[in-house]
């Protein structure tokens, strides 16, 4: 009886700390709690504005694509067959940068989740499922034995899971981030150095577009043949130099390919395969732990 009471009275105290404001501050918001919480955060935050970045120079480099091939464009007549020979040699990469663009998208979204999660995990592992998991274990004390034994279980299992709610996210992303630094950082880092140098090569190769002269109609006939004759040897001179432009162009664009694969592989493992592993793995180790307890 007085264990019962002991109990009882521990499970009490406990449960009206997490209802009241100030006991629950000190006991389960406390400032190491809120700092595990800022760390946690701050790796997520890390992982988005490298998500970020890449996606934004994703979405340059289809830009400057774009540009390059409307600036082909202009080269007529035979800019027509100068542009589909530079579509043929961007096409590929442009695809892929395009499939690169979606796994940063999905990347962006997977660290957002997780930051969501930092934030309100707290608030639910503390007011709903701890209060749940007490009440329940209070209640188990003083119900018949059977009853009782599943009503402290329920309550061991939630009180469990409040842990994991409250720790396992930061957890996931400290880990994560571990991870990132050790084996992933220096392919980043090279793969986005060399994809911001394709896409300033790819902007130098650029065209300009052709100086608009003066109105046709105010010049004399001389002067409008001269100018013909001028745009026609322009023309020429610039239709000459377009495919040494393309050939540095595929050159540019076959080594972009490589880059542009390592990236996919370190934002698929780190914004997207990993946080769920570790998630996983964390949510399985309470598991075991929990029927190890249960069971001795």
């Amino acid at each position: 009886m007085k264990y019962k009471t002991g109990k009882s009275l521990i499970l009490a105290l406990l449960l009206l700390a997490v209802c009241l404001q100030v006991p629950r501050d000190l006991l389960f918001d406390n400032s190491l709690f809120r700092k595990i919480d800022v760390a946690g955060d701050e790796y997520v935050q890390q992982g988005l504005m490298r998500a970020a970045s890449a996606f934004a120079m994703a979405r340059t480099f289809n830009g400057v694509v774009s540009v390059f091939r409307e600036s082909e464009l202009q080269l007529e007549p035979g800019g027509i067959g100068v542009s589909l020979a530079l579509g043929a040699a961007l096409d590929p990469v442009n695809d892929l940068v395009e499939r690169f663009s979606w796994v940063m998208l999905a990347s962006l979204t997977s660290l957002g989740s997780q930051q969501f999660l930092i934030e309100i995990t707290p608030f639910i592992s503390t007011r709903i499922v701890l209060t749940g998991a007490l009440f329940c274990l209070l209640l188990g004390v003083w119900l018949p034995e059977t009853q009782g034994l599943r009503l402290g279980r329920i309550g061991s299992v939630l009180l469990l899971s409040a842990v994991v709610l409250r720790f396992g996210v930061p957890a996931m992303a400290y880990l994560n981030e571990q991870v990132y630094i050790v084996f992933l950082q220096d392919q980043h880092n090279e793969s986005m150095e060399a994809l911001a140098q394709t896409v300033a090569e790819m902007e130098s190769q650029q065209y300009d577009s052709m100086a608009e002269g003066a109105n046709p109609e105010e010049l004399g006939v001389w002067d409008r043949a001269r100018n013909l004759v001028n745009s026609t040897m322009d023309q020429g001179v610039r239709m000459l130099d377009v495919n040494s432009r393309i050939e540095a162009v595929k050159r540019a664009s076959l080594d972009l390919i490589d880059r542009v694969v390592d990236l996919i592989v370190v934002f698929f493992l780190s914004a997207i395969a990993l946080p769920l592993l570790f998630l996983w793995g964390i949510i399985r180790l309470s598991r075991l732990f929990f029927h190890f307890t249960l069971h001795h």
